[in-house]
């Protein structure tokens, strides 16, 4: 059975050159062997940050061992919080880097953009010159830039060239600098708690923002089974109708949005109860296949798709129909 996976980090070297040159967060210490996302919170030394590096032949490898047949590759965080100029010339530099991979190994991966998204309009340049040079599928944003994010309105533009080209944006989980857990030490901050907690708040804004009905044929698709949306959205879409907020301008409910904008993939959160939740919030048809890969152990991954209870249409529909029939995907 074919299988498209639509969370797969890599680093390209320029990043790490771009990171190592920093002083001040995001920065990498050789010393320690660490990337600090805040003036507390570092990234950990460990098996992870080598295999960001490793793409072509290693990668391959590792795919072809678990049955993955195809994955979209994206830059892990650290391009689009550099200084403007800096971040223009990184981004153009990884997604080279990338359209040679997937000129490579054809079929194998697939590019999804990393963008300058500080400077609106070479961001938008750059995706247009991702999506209609290199073959693209995706704009793969975080939930935050460090002091900014993606959900305010000066970002927009960039989505609305995302519907424009036709490619789904990917919303993946940055650290965020919150004084509540910046002292708790880099699992809480981020993979824990800080991850979820600051996923939700964008997604959340972008939706009762009203964007999605500014720019309805967005396609956003989010990770880790939803942020813990599915479980929470029917107290979240009752708690927004009991007083009408002036922030809120959506015309729809949020369980609105996930069914005409939203999906969401399995990566990072290996949780059998979770999916069940996930899929009877929003269906089989709204959830597609994610790894997570380095962050998570592929082996481990694939032994829990095994185990989740899906018949084989429900395992097609997971693995690569949606990615295809809701999100454009063609291998």
């Amino acid at each position: 059975m074919k299988k498209i996976d639509l969370e797969n980090h890599f680093y390209d070297a320029c990043v790490r050159e771009a990171l190592i040159a920093r002083t001040t967060p995001p920065y990498f210490s050789e010393e320690e062997n660490a990337l600090y996302w805040t003036e507390t919170i570092k990234m950990p030394p460990g098996r992870v940050y080598p295999l960001l590096l490793e793409v072509a032949e290693q990668r391959k490898q590792q795919m072809e061992a678990n049955g993955i047949t195809t994955a979209v590759l994206s830059s892990s965080p650290g391009p689009e919080q550099l200084e403007v100029k800096k971040s223009i010339e990184v981004c153009a530099k990884t997604n080279e880097t990338l359209y040679e991979l997937t000129k490579q190994y054809s079929g194998l991966y697939l590019g999804s953009a990393v963008l300058p998204v500080n400077d609106t309009d070479a961001a938008c340049r750059e995706l247009e010159r991702c999506v209609k040079g290199y073959g693209f599928v995706g704009w793969h944003v975080h939930s935050n830039f460090g002091d900014t994010a993606p959900d305010e309105e000066r970002y927009w533009p960039i989505f609305q060239k995302a519907a424009e080209l036709g490619i789904y944006v990917y919303l993946h989980p940055q650290v965020p600098d919150d004084r509540r857990t910046r002292n708790c030490g880099f699992m809480v901050a981020a993979p824990m708690l800080g991850f979820t907690q600051d996923t939700m708040t964008t997604v959340t804004k972008l939706m009762l923002s009203g964007m999605l009905d500014e720019i309805p044929n967005t396609r956003l698709v989010l990770g880790h089974l939803g942020e813990a949306i599915p479980f929470l959205m029917a107290r979240m879409d009752n708690r927004v109708q009991v007083e009408l907020d002036p922030f809120v301008r959506a015309k729809h409910t949020l369980r609105y949005y996930f069914e005409h904008n939203i999906m969401v993939t399995t990566s990072g959160n290996l949780s059998i109860e979770a999916f069940k939740c996930t899929k009877n919030v929003l269906g089989i048809d709204r959830i597609c296949f994610g790894t997570d890969y380095p962050y998570e152990n592929p082996t481990e991954v694939m032994e829990f798709h095994d185990e989740l209870p899906l018949s084989r249409k429900e395992r097609e529909k997971l693995f690569y129909q949606n990615a295809e029939e809701k999100l454009g995907i063609r291998v």
